[in-house]
């Protein structure tokens, strides 16, 4: 699996950010991967009525830069890591997206906002926008990062990134306790009934579309190191994809839901994948999405 150095964690330096950097921090202490601190200043707020961009970032309030790296000491003195500040100005997610790829970035780490109700049907701005844009690993941040994940929950499809999906969480678990999950769609009965097919018939095909999946978890099953394969559980529950992950992660009381960023419609580029979508939005623990690297 890909290094999952160096992560970069972003911040505002919110309450919601603060714990996405103890997250961030926190992995990169279990990883020995190196920690990028990342604070992005919108030019509005620096300039109002002009345009300020990237290459202006020594323009940033000195204040900003003494907080930034003051939060960097005292996550090297805590977590004993390397950790490097970076500043840039201008539309979050842009800015994050392209140092990810500068510096081809293992690991994006950005939080969540809002506990209302509106709220969690809505990632805040930057996290939502992130998500459509950056090409690297994204983890999205809600709970407080008291210690590694113990629960970590698998959403496996069987598109090409779900290798890379069970490998994720497999990292991210830190005593192996890890369950796998495809939650398998039912069959629309009323429109196959309307094709001429009986119950007989129908039953058949569900029960070959379970043996299918069945095979299909094996295969991911065996991709993980052998002597950990009797820690994992690995589950296939019908129902509607979304509903049925977030029922799960609940029900299992899971710390971290991995999923794949690819959905059906095939626009992975510009808009993320309804199931990735739906889960990203109204989980209430963390999530990290990743594609097929």
């Amino acid at each position: 699996m890909p290094t999952i150095t160096p992560i970069v964690a972003a911040t505002d330096f919110s309450s919601a950010a603060n714990r996405a950097v103890l997250r961030a921090a926190l992995i990169a202490s279990q990883q020995g991967a190196e920690l990028h601190l990342l604070h992005v200043a919108a030019p509005l707020a620096l300039y109002p009525g002009q345009d300020v961009g990237p290459a202006d970032s020594a323009a940033i309030p000195a204040a900003l830069g003494e907080q930034a790296e003051a939060t960097a000491r005292v996550l090297r003195e805590r977590y004993q890591i390397p950790v490097k500040v970076v500043q840039r100005i201008g539309r979050a997610h842009s800015r994050i997206a392209d140092y990810a790829e500068e510096v081809s970035a293992g690991l994006v780490v950005a939080g969540a906002r809002g506990q209302s109700t509106l709220l969690r049907l809505l990632l805040g701005s930057t996290a939502w926008r992130l998500l459509r844009v950056c090409r690297h690993p994204v983890l999205i941040v809600r709970g407080e990062p008291v210690a590694p994940y113990g629960r970590v929950l698998a959403a496996v499809d069987f598109y090409p990134q779900s290798r890379a999906v069970v490998a994720w969480a497999h990292r991210m678990a830190a005593d192996g306790n890890l369950q796998l999950l495809h939650a398998l769609e039912p069959l629309d009965e009323a429109s196959l009934r309307a094709q001429g097919r009986d119950g007989a018939s129908i039953n058949q095909q569900r029960e070959e579309m379970r043996a299918i999946t069945g095979n299909l978890m094996a295969n991911l099953r065996a991709s993980l190191p052998g002597e950990e394969k009797p820690l994992i559980e690995s589950h296939i529950e019908p129902g509607y994809p979304p509903a049925r992950i977030l029922q799960s992660a609940a029900d299992w009381r899971a710390d971290l839901i991995v999923l794949g960023r690819q959905g059906r419609s095939g626009l992975e580029d510009f808009l993320l994948g309804s199931v990735s979508k739906d889960v990203a939005q109204e989980a209430v623990c963390d999530v990290l999405l990743v594609g097929e690297g």
